[in-house]
C-alpha cells in the first residue's frame, strides 16, 4: 500500500508528489520550492530513496539540484531509463509518452493502478506541444487509452482524474 503527497509549488502550481509507504518515499517532479518539498518530506518522517523525472521542463525541475542535495543517495529516474524499475518496495514501469516534450514519461505502478502523467495528459486536456510533434501525442495518447480504466491519474498540474474519466469526457481522446 502506497500513499501520496502532493505538495503544489511554484507559479505555475505544479505538483510534486510524495509517493510513500509511511517510512520511505519517491519524489516525482520537484518542481520548485524546494523547502516546501523537503519539509513536506521531513514532517513526514520519510527517507527519499528517489526521485522521478517526467520531463525536463523548468517547473517539474527547479527544485532536483536542492533535493538531490538533501538525500543524496537517492536514485534519479527520467527517460534515459526503460520499462521495469524497482526502487526499495517500490516499483514501476517507465512509459515512454513524447508529445508535450520529447523527453516524456509518466510512471505507472500496476500494484496499484496510478499513472504519474506530467504534462502529458491532464483531466479533459491533454499538455501543448511543440510543431512537429502531433504525431508523437497522437501515438501516446494510444498508448493511454488502452491502459485499464480503474487507473487512477495524477497530473503535472491541477486535480487527478482516471482514465476512464479521460476516456468518456476528454475530447483528445475521442475519434483516436
Amino acid at each position: 500500500m502506497i500513499d501520496i503527497i502532493t505538495v503544489v509549488n511554484g507559479i505555475l502550481e505544479e505538483n510534486c508528489y510524495i509517493v510513500h509507504n509511511g517510512q520511505t518515499c519517491l519524489v516525482v517532479d520537484p518542481g520548485s520550492e524546494s523547502d516546501k518539498i523537503i519539509n513536506a518530506i521531513k514532517s513526514n518522517n520519510l527517507n527519499v530513496l528517489g526521485i522521478l523525472i517526467t520531463h525536463s521542463h523548468f517547473d517539474h525541475v527547479g527544485a532536483l539540484d536542492d533535493v538531490k542535495k538533501e538525500y543524496p543517495n537517492a536514485v534519479v529516474i527520467n527517460n534515459k531509463n526503460k520499462g521495469d524499475q524497482s526502487i526499495g518496495m517500490f516499483k514501476f514501469k517507465v512509459i515512454e509518452n513524447p508529445g508535450h516534450t520529447a523527453d516524456s514519461v509518466s510512471y505507472y505502478f500496476d500494484n496499484n493502478d496510478i499513472l504519474f502523467s506530467g504534462d502529458f495528459i491532464f483531466k479533459g486536456t491533454i499538455g501543448n506541444y511543440p510543431d512537429g510533434m502531433e504525431d508523437d501525442m497522437v501515438k501516446s495518447l494510444n498508448v493511454f487509452k488502452y491502459m485499464s480504466s480503474n487507473v487512477l491519474v495524477y497530473p503535472g498540474h491541477g486535480p487527478s482524474t482516471t482514465v476512464k474519466d479521460e476516456i468518456e469526457n476528454n475530447p483528445f481522446l475521442r475519434g483516436i
